[in-house]
């Protein structure tokens, strides 16, 4: 895969990097955690050929439905508000993570 086509498809809000899946998924309790833990499961996006990042920077498509999603966004809300972190967010916090999954929330998979 060439740098633009790659750049555009990780540019999309139902396409994250295996480092926020797995951040995110630290969040989170039962189904939602599941969908995650499966979608972190599926095979990334091909990398264009000089791509340096490791797995932490794979790509991959999340496919969760307007109920699941709006239910992670709450998780992540939630988890904001009572100043939770993750294994990887202790010395930086949750910063951008309810931006991201609410721009996924409202994104519309009809437009892709």
């Amino acid at each position: 895969m060439n740098w633009a086509s790659y750049k555009a498809l990780c540019d999309r809000p139902d396409v994250w990097s295996r480092w926020m899946l797995e951040q995110t998924r630290e969040l989170l309790d039962g189904p939602a955690r599941l969908c995650l833990a499966a979608a972190l499961a599926r095979s990334p996006l091909p990398k264009p050929v000089d791509h340096k990042g490791g797995a932490a920077t794979d790509m991959l498509v999340l496919q969760l439905t307007g109920q699941r999603r709006r239910e992670v966004l709450e998780a992540v809300r939630c988890a904001v508000s009572a100043g939770r972190t993750t294994s990887a967010t202790r010395d930086r916090g949750l910063g951008g993570f309810v931006e991201s999954w609410q721009e996924y929330a409202n994104f519309d998979d009809e437009n892709k």
